[in-house]
């Protein structure tokens, strides 16, 4: 009974490393997706994008780091620390055309498949990396504005009215 006790001792921690080691993953990941982009590029020189990701998985358990592959460039993002699940990634250009309009493709990597894209050394090896999910970047080209500003229409409009004015009142006078 008394030799059971050292081999009991080495056992259970032996098992309580195995099982955190081999820790649970995500399975089968939802995504919903948020853009915030520049809608106004007469107030910024910049063009700014934000996407805000909420990731559900099935298994209850959220990638600790999320990294994102974005034209191929691989950042990582941003985690939530109110809401576990919630990732934010931001991109920026120094120009409103430098942003791509319409739909782009973001690749998500989670530690291990990050980890492995990170090894690979040819273009092959790399698509051959599958990403932990795929969202969309929908960036709407930001807006220069009406042709005219809307002080041009209500000076035209103060105009016209002074006129009548004045007219109205040459008649009245005369």
């Amino acid at each position: 009974m008394f030799r059971l006790i050292p081999m009991l001792s080495i056992i259970i921690p032996l098992f309580a490393v195995i099982t955190l080691i081999t820790g649970e993953n995500c399975e089968s990941p939802k995504f919903q997706v948020k853009t915030y982009s520049t809608k106004d590029a007469r107030l910024t020189a910049e063009s700014v994008t934000q996407l805000e990701i909420t990731i559900k998985c099935k298994s209850g358990k959220q990638p600790n780091n999320l990294y994102a592959d974005i034209v191929g460039q691989v950042v990582p993002c941003a985690q939530s620390t109110s809401s576990p699940g919630k990732y934010y990634i931001g991109v920026a250009a120094s120009t409103h055309k430098q942003l791509a309009n319409g739909r782009t493709s973001v690749k998500l990597y989670d530690e291990d498949s990050y980890s492995a894209l990170r090894k690979a050394r040819t273009d092959d090896a790399i698509k051959a990396v599958k990403p932990f999910g795929e969202v969309e970047l929908n960036h709407s080209d930001a807006s220069y504005g009406p042709w005219l500003p809307s002080e041009f229409f209500a000076a035209i409009v103060f105009g016209l009215i002074w006129w009548g004015a004045y007219c109205e009142r040459s008649k009245i006078l005369f």
